[in-house]
C-alpha cells in the first residue's frame, strides 16, 4: 500500500529528530522580543507531564508563554477544534490522531522543508510517522503536517497463569493466527452458565462489546495484504478477488474478516465469544471479564497495562476476585506468517497522535518551533519515563525494548504501519455493521461489497491524496 501512496504524493522518509534540525524557509516576522501566547491542546496527557517541559522551554525562551490544556473524550475533543477553527479560532498548537490526517489535513499549517530536511525527518523517526505526516509540496519542497512524541500500537494482553495450565509446553501465545486458533480451543472452557463459558480463550470476533476491534481488523487487513484501495487512492477495493499460488481464486479482505469473526460463530471449533461475556455498555467492556479472569487474552495498547492494575485495586476495593496481577503479561501481535522463520514483513496498525500547528495560529513558526522541541531526544527520553508509550523516534527504542511490559510496544513500532482512512469514525462504523451482518449469517463476501461501496461514497471525488501544492502558510 505504502508503495503505491509514494507513487502519488508521499515520500515515505520519516525522521530521527534532532533539536532545531528543522529549518524552516521562512523566517519568524516577529522580534525575539515580543510577547507570544501560545494555547496547546492536548489528549489524556495530564498537564504535570507537560508543566516542567513549558517551564523549561520558556526560561530559555523568555518571550514566549505556553498554555496546555488537557482534553479526555478524542470525538468532543475534535468536534472542538473543527467549530474553534471554523471561526478563525482555537489553539496554536494541537494533538491530531494519524488516521484525521487525511480528511483534515486542510485545517494545518504544514512545515515547510527542503528534501534534505525531509530526509533527515525520515531519520529520526520510524517510517508510519513519514506515511502520514509527509508530503511532497513542489519539485524540491516537502511538508510535514505533524511530529509525534509516541507511536502505538496493539499487542496480545494475557493470562500466565491460565496459559501455563492450558499450554505448558510453551506457556505463552503462539506468534502465528493459525496456532493461536489451537491455543484459544485448549484455553477456552464451556459450562452451562448464561454465558456458556467459565473461560473464553480470546476476546475477539464481535465489535459491539471488544474495545479495540475495529483497530484488530484493520491490522488483520494488512496482514492479508488486503487490496483497500485502487492505485490512485479514487476508490475501494477491499473485496476484490486475486489468484493465489496454487491458481485457486482468494479474497484477502474476507480471509481477514473470516478470522476475525470466527470467534464469534458458534459452529467453529475455537468458538469463545459472544454478546454475554463481555457488557457492550459498560465502558471498560472485555477488560473487566479479563481482570476477572473470565477471558485469558485480550488485545490493548500500551497504557492498557496500568488501567489493568487500576481496576483489579478497584475491584479488591469493593471485595470482587480478580486474577493475579503478577499473572498478566505482553506479547507481540501474533502474525499470518511465522515470523521467526518467515521472510514476510511483519504488520501491525499504528495509532498515534502528533503535535502540528493551527491554519488559524498566530504564530506558526513559534509553534512549529516548540513541537520541534517536543520531539526531541531529551524529552523523548522523559516522554516514556512519565507515560510509557513507545517513542516514536529510532534512537530510544533500542533501550525501550528492554522494558519487560513495555518492550514489546517498542519492538512493534518498527514494523507499525498506516491505513489511509478518509472519515475514521464512518470507517469503523461500516466495519461494525460489516461483522455484525457476518455474524447475522450474511456471507463475507456480501459484506464485504457492502463495505466498498460505503467507503466510496465517502471517499472524495480527488481521492485521498489531493495536490498539496499552496496549502503551506494559508
Amino acid at each position: 500500500m505504502r508503495k503505491n501512496i509514494a507513487f502519488i504524493v508521499i515520500i515515505t522518509v520519516i525522521l530521527t529528530m534532532f533539536s532545531g534540525c528543522l529549518k524552516k524557509d521562512t523566517t519568524s516576522t516577529k522580534s525575539s522580543s515580543e510577547a507570544v501566547d501560545l494555547v496547546m491542546y492536548g489528549l489524556f496527557d495530564d498537564s504535570d507531564i507537560y508543566k516542567p517541559l513549558i517551564q523549561e522551554y520558556e526560561s530559555s525562551h523568555t518571550n514566549v508563554n505556553i498554555t496546555y490544556k488537557q482534553f479526555t473524550d478524542p470525538e468532543a475533543y475534535l468536534d472542538l477544534i473543527i467549530n474553534e477553527l471554523a471561526e478563525g479560532k482555537g489553539p496554536d498548537i494541537f494533538m491530531m490522531q494519524n488516521s484525521w490526517i487525511y480528511e483534515h489535513y486542510k485545517k494545518v499549517n504544514p512545515y515547510l522543508v527542503d528534501l534534505e530536511t525531509a530526509t533527515e525527518f525520515d531519520n529520526t523517526f520510524v517510517s508510519v510517522v513519514s506515511d502520514d505526516f509527509l508530503r511532497q509540496y513542489d519539485a524540491t519542497n516537502y511538508v510535514i503536517f505533524g511530529m509525534p512524541m509516541y507511536v502505538d500500537t496493539i499487542a496480545l494482553y494475557y493470562n500466565k497463569n491460565q496459559y501455563e495450565d492450558a499450554v505448558p509446553s510453551r506457556g505463552k501465545p503462539a506468534n502465528t493466527w493459525s496456532e493461536l486458533l489451537d491455543d484459544v480451543y485448549k484455553l477456552t472452557k464451556s459450562d452451562n452458565s448464561f454465558e456458556r463459558f467459565e473461560v473464553a480463550g480470546i476476546a475477539m470476533g464481535r465489535t459491539d462489546n471488544i474495545l479495540r476491534a475495529t483497530d484488530i481488523l484493520y491490522t488483520l487487513l494488512l496482514q492479508y495484504k488486503a487490496p483497500l484501495y485502487n492505485n490512485s487512492y479514487t476508490a475501494s477495493t477491499i473485496a476484490d478477488t486475486e489468484v493465489s499460488a496454487s491458481g485457486g481464486i482468494t479474497s484477502p479482505g474476507e480471509e481477514a474478516f473470516d478470522l476475525y469473526t470466527s470467534f464469534a460463530i458458534p459452529s467453529n471449533k475455537n468458538y469463545c465469544w459472544n454478546e454475554y461475556i463481555s457488557d457492550a455498555d459498560s465502558s471498560e467492556k472485555e477488560l473487566q471479564s479479563f481482570i476477572e479472569g473470565k477471558v485469558s487474552m485480550i488485545f490493548g495498547y500500551s497504557y492498557l497495562y496500568e488501567d489493568l492494575l487500576n481496576l483489579i485495586e478497584t475491584e479488591k476495593k469493593t471485595g470482587g476476585d480478580t486474577i493475579d496481577p503478577n499473572a498478566i503479561k505482553v506479547v507481540e501481535i501474533p502474525q499470518v506468517y511465522d515470523p521467526d522463520t518467515s521472510t514476510d514483513k511483519r504488520n501491525v496498525y499504528a495509532n498515534y497522535f502528533a503535535y502540528t500547528v493551527s491554519r488559524t495560529s498566530d504564530y506558526p513558526d513559534e509553534a512549529w518551533a516548540f513541537i520541534e522541541y517536543l520531539a526531541s531526544q531529551e524529552v523523548g527520553q522523559y516522554y516514556f519515563e512519565e507515560t510509557h508509550k513507545p517513542s516514536s523516534r529510532r534512537d530510544l527504542l533500542e533501550e525501550e525494548m528492554k522494558d519487560p511490559i513495555y518492550g514489546v510496544f517498542a519492538t512493534q513500532v518498527g514494523y507499525a504501519e498506516t491505513i489511509p482512512i478518509a472519515d475514521a469514525q464512518k470507517y469503523a462504523e461500516i466495519i461494525e455493521e460489516a461483522v455484525s451482518s457476518i455474524l447475522s449469517t450474511v456471507k463475507v463476501s456480501s459484506a464485504l461489497s457492502t463495505v466498498e461501496q460505503q467507503i466510496n461514497a465517502i471517499i472524495p471525488d480527488e481521492g485521498l491524496f489531493p495536490s498539496l501544492s499552496g496549502t503551506e502558510g494559508e
